[in-house]
């Protein structure tokens, strides 16, 4: 793996003490993906999606005979798969089953992180890295608002559209997430007989064929994706079948733009969010929108997402009017893409005639912003695609000086 290419980890904890704790670990070193546990299947796709050559594996003396299993069937699959087994504390019988079903190692929670990257490094030294798949993937930008409404899959749908029309080589999918459902879709007129929940339930068949005769499609050639109105079988997802799924396609689609409007903050959300090359906040200069999104950018940098791909959009923007959205986007600690017009008759006769705003109102000021707006953010991606390596290089720099620190204090 080169050195600025980001690492990932693949962990199947025991419980969800051990994986926060391999969280914390593995955080200022790359990406950490959690499998569902006793699904072989899922960690084989995680492991053809990341390219991750280290998988973390819970074992316990409860369950020991079964979970010394998954590790001999991890390394029957990939050899060189460097599985390092993970338990509360070290006991004769953990150590020896684990290293006898083919783990590489063995580490007790609670272990300073030094010393447990220190055993990953060299491990990995010692094992020659199988080269990952290099896969086309197609950019995702994702937009969150804190405040559900029409305004976020307004702009995520024609977004979506002004990336599809501007290019006929684009492939673009337009992924409905947000609140209220399917909004997206109701606008075009457009009734899916497939959504996102079947698309999760049927991985296994996804491909270019079922893309082409399942998905929704516009007549610009634009893929729309979108939960049902009644999704009550979103809890019973894993953060693995989303992870798995973006991964796919991101294989066959050139840009994904995910409309997360009106969705708290949630593991959901944090993991689309932190999947995503930019995400836009999209807020409006009155207190309740301001106060309700800078609690949502707050949660977000609490958790340790790379804030440098946010960017603030001001939506029905006056500028006349107090605050500015240079005030906004320095009170979110963000950088300002773009102000978008209110253009309330525009966007109304939109919603409700069936046609996109690109037909119905082409010279709406609301249109051309948004066509200028998917120009500007294609740039900006570009450059910031250029850049990732040397900020991911500095990233890493701050974590060894955070830890050389402590480990001084």
């Amino acid at each position: 793996m080169a050195k600025n290419q980001k690492s990932s980890y693949v962990v199947v904890p025991s419980d969800d003490n051990q994986l926060h704790w391999l969280q914390e670990v593995l955080s200022d070193e790359g990406e950490v993906v959690k499998a569902d546990f006793n699904s072989i299947e899922r960690v084989r796709q995680l492991l053809d999606l990341t390219g991750a050559q280290v998988v973390f594996v819970g074992i316990t003396e409860q369950n020991l005979r079964q979970q010394a299993a998954f590790i001999e069937d991890l390394v029957t699959f990939k050899t060189m798969l460097l599985v390092i087994a993970v338990a509360a504390e070290a006991n004769n019988d953990l150590v020896l089953s684990a290293i006898r079903a083919g783990a590489r190692d063995f580490v007790t929670t609670g272990t300073r992180h030094n010393e447990v990257m220190r055993l990953v490094h060299r491990l990995q030294h010692r094992t020659p890295v199988a080269h990952r798949s290099e896969n086309k993937r197609g950019q995702v930008t994702s937009l969150i608002s804190a405040r559900p409404g029409a305004d976020s899959p307004m702009l995520a749908l024609h977004l979506a559209l002004s990336i599809q029309t501007e290019s006929q080589e684009a492939k673009v999918l337009l992924l409905d997430l947000g609140t209220p459902a399917a909004d997206t879709l109701t606008y075009l007129g457009i009734t899916p007989a497939y959504s996102f929940l079947d698309a999760v339930q049927s991985l296994r068949r996804l491909d270019s064929t079922l893309i082409d005769s399942a998905f929704a499609k516009h007549e610009s050639g634009l893929k729309l994706l979108a939960l049902p109105e009644e999704h009550s079988g979103m809890g019973e997802l894993t953060s693995a079948d989303i992870y798995v799924l973006l991964g796919v396609l991101r294989q066959y689609f050139s840009h994904i733009i995910i409309n997360l409007g009106g969705v708290p903050y949630s593991d959901f959300l944090h993991l689309l969010v932190s999947n995503s090359d930019t995400t836009l906040a999209l807020l409006e200069q009155s207190v309740p929108s301001c106060k309700q999104n800078m609690q949502l950018i707050r949660k977000l940098s609490q958790a340790q997402l790379d804030m440098n791909s946010v960017k603030l959009v001001v939506d029905r923007y006056l500028p006349n009017l107090p605050p500015d959205a240079e005030n906004l986007a320095r009170g979110l600690n963000i950088s300002l893409l773009t102000t978008l017009p209110s253009s309330g008759m525009a966007r109304l006769k939109m919603m409700n005639s069936g046609e996109s705003l690109f037909e119905c109102a082409p010279r709406d000021p609301y249109t051309l912003a948004v066509r200028k707006m998917a120009r500007k953010l294609a740039d900006t991606e570009q450059t910031a695609l250029a850049d990732k390596p040397r900020r991911s290089m500095l990233r890493r720099l701050r974590g060894i000086l955070s830890r050389n620190a402590e480990a001084t204090a």
